[in-house]
């Protein structure tokens, strides 16, 4: 196995190569808990002091009152970061609205105008050409990728559509 490279190299001039404040956001230190110092304790004695029976091996030993274990892992195991964060709904745009008539911006059908007829409960916007119109059928796209023009539809009452039927 191949040596880790140190994250912050040093350059020519024995300049290092990224900041302290890059080294920090790089090692994600603002996401761990800050360690509180605990207050020291009164250290307790490790070892004892044990007779040895033998005129020549001194008397007495220290032995620890531990035992070292007798197996060491070849690898550290990281535990993973807390990860704190909840997912929250998307915002929809206020440009967009069910009804609305958007300009896609990417994929196959770039360049078209469809209509929003809702947000999913994914965040993303289910629009459709209609097909028989423009060819752009159901399709789920994200708010990012779509320009949102002045001209609103009424729509009737839609049937109950999830990101269930997306699935492959």
């Amino acid at each position: 196995m191949v040596a880790h490279k140190p994250r912050n190299s040093t350059l020519p001039g024995g300049v290092p190569r990224l900041s302290r404040t890059a080294v920090y956001k790089k090692r994600a230190l603002y996401k761990r808990a800050k360690v509180q110092v605990a207050a020291k304790k009164e250290e307790t004695a490790a070892t004892k002091t044990k007779q040895v029976h033998g005129e020549k091996n001194g008397s007495t030993r220290e032995v620890p009152l531990q035992k070292q274990p007798r197996f060491y892992p070849t690898v550290d195991n990281k535990k993973p970061l807390n990860n704190r964060r909840t997912p929250k709904p998307t915002k929809l745009r206020s440009s967009i609205s069910p009804g609305s008539v958007v300009i896609l911006l990417a994929g196959v059908h770039r360049g078209k105008r469809v209509v929003v007829l809702k947000q999913l409960p994914s965040g993303l916007l289910l629009v459709s050409g209609p097909y028989k119109i423009n060819g752009v059928p159901l399709r789920r796209v994200d708010q990012a990728y779509v320009i949102a023009t002045s001209t609103k539809i009424d729509l009737p009452a839609l049937p109950e559509i999830g990101d269930a039927i997306f699935k492959r």
